[in-house]
C-alpha cells in the first residue's frame, strides 16, 4: 500500500531541508517521490511503500534541528 505523507518543515534554510529529506526518505522502504511543495516550498512531500510518519517527524525535529517541524497529512 502506497503512502503519502507531507511534513511542514517552517524553514527556508535549504541545508536543514536536504537534511529533513535524506532522514525521512532512508526511514522509509520502496521511496517513490521525495520533494519540496507548497508555495515557499517548505512542506516536503514522501510517497512510499511504507513509512512510519511520526517516527519521521521526530527523527527530522531532532536530528535536522527543525523542532517546529510538523505532520499535516497521511495518505
Amino acid at each position: 500500500m502506497v503512502r503519502t505523507v507531507v511534513i511542514n518543515l517552517m524553514t527556508s534554510d535549504q541545508g536543514r531541508k536536504a537534511k529533513a529529506r535524506e532522514i525521512a526518505t532512508s526511514a522509509a522502504d520502496g521511496v517513490k517521490f521525495a520533494a519540496f511543495v507548497g508555495e515557499r516550498g517548505d512542506w516536503l512531500k514522501v510517497i512510499a511503500e511504507e513509512i512510519d510518519a511520526v517516527t519521521v517527524v521526530d527523527r527530522i525535529q531532532r536530528k535536522a534541528g527543525l523542532r517546529d517541524a510538523k505532520l499535516i497529512s497521511v495518505e
